[in-house]
């Protein structure tokens, strides 16, 4: 008789979930480089001014422990800005993996890449899309891939706890327990 343990052996399309967990460095060297990347790439800011929460995002970096990233807050704190370059600049300098976003109300059908992460900007600002009659909410169902096929999660919204259980079904919150949530306050950087 064949044993459970037989089956974990020999049974390749019964792959257990596994998210990626990366380790980019001492904390240390991830805030250098965080500081460097955010000076770098938002030149409107005039003088950069590091927020409490921005240290959680470099734990982050740290170690990710296998868990997504989600940035919450008013506009105007950087979260733009971190999750399209600076963890970009990052990642690429430390593991020489590409991350690109894509915005929450440009977002189709999830692109079903082998690329280790999916990455929203701007959560809140998507549509409904109707394809042919088919009501297709994208950014629930790039959540939900993100799920079921163990990628890394990265968003960013301007939304509030309260406003996302508004907006969002019981399931695609419960996604989103998978990320750890950064909520970013202060004063706008824009002038």
């Amino acid at each position: 008789m064949r044993t459970i343990e037989d089956t974990f052996k020999n049974a390749d399309f019964l792959q257990p979930k596994v998210y990626n967990r990366y380790r980019l460095g001492v904390r240390e060297e991830i805030k250098e480089m965080f500081i460097k990347s955010f000076e770098y790439y938002d030149r409107t800011v005039e003088k950069y001014e590091h927020l409490p929460a921005y240290d959680e995002i470099i734990d982050w970096m740290v170690d990710t422990k296998g868990r997504g990233l989600m940035l919450m807050g008013e506009c105007g704190l950087g979260k733009s800005t971190i999750l399209n370059f600076v963890i970009p600049a990052i990642f690429r300098t430390r593991t020489n993996k590409i991350l690109r976003s894509v915005p929450a109300k440009e977002l189709g059908v999830v692109d079903r890449n082998k690329a280790p992460f999916i990455i929203i900007d701007d959560l809140g600002t998507e549509s409904i899309k109707n394809d042919y009659g088919t009501k297709i909410d994208a950014v629930a169902d790039a959540i939900s891939y993100a799920e079921d096929s163990s990628k890394t999660l990265l968003i960013t919204t301007n939304l509030t706890p309260k406003a996302l259980k508004e907006r969002y079904d019981e399931r695609t919150l419960d996604r989103l327990r998978k990320c750890k949530v950064v909520i970013i306050k202060g004063k706008s950087f824009r002038n």
